[in-house]
């Protein structure tokens, strides 16, 4: 779990970045404090109301997508499919 919650932070991150953002400009705009930011970071610990908060910040938002989309593709007979 923790090396998902890093690799979203990290994902957050660099959206920021792209836009110009420090990271304390994106706390910032996600209502919380640089901080908490760089514990979540440290400790790859977050609550998830954070989380999509942070990722809205920055335009991004929290989504579950499934897990094998190539198989799934295959299995249903989409894989060539337009999307």
């Amino acid at each position: 779990m923790q090396n998902v919650i890093s690799a979203l932070l990290g994902q957050i991150i660099l959206e920021g970045k792209k836009q110009g953002l420090e990271q304390k400009d994106v706390a910032n705009k996600a209502g919380i404090s640089q901080e908490t930011l760089s514990r979540a970071k440290k400790a790859s610990d977050i609550q998830l109301s954070t989380l999509i908060h942070l990722a809205n910040a920055v335009g991004l938002r929290v989504a579950l997508v499934p897990g094998r989309p190539v198989l799934n593709k295959i299995l249903s007979g989409d894989l060539f499919g337009e999307d």
